[in-house]
């Protein structure tokens, strides 16, 4: 089933299957604040609330949190470094 995207400029653009509008969500080019409709519909649902996309939200949210993991892993080893050096 095709897909249409529609951004705050109101340019559209049409994926050709549910595998590449995830691949556009995944990648960014396709936002939260963007609307998408099934082709065969007239129904506009933000991209942000489109329930096939709802996996594709919890997937970019986990490098965000992985990242933050590791900053904090490297503030404490920084830290346990700091004091076994002053001893």
């Amino acid at each position: 089933m095709r897909y249409v995207v529609r951004d705050a400029q109101g340019h559209e653009l049409a994926c050709p299957s549910l595998a590449d509008l995830h691949a556009l969500y995944r990648q960014g080019l396709v936002g939260d604040d963007d609307w998408v409709r099934q082709e065969r519909s007239d129904r506009w649902v933000r991209a942000g609330d489109f329930p096939p996309l709802r996996g594709e939200r919890v997937r970019r949210a986990e490098p965000r949190q992985m990242l933050l993991v590791l900053a904090a892993a490297a503030v404490l080893a920084l830290g346990i470094w700091l004091l076994a050096r002053g001893r």
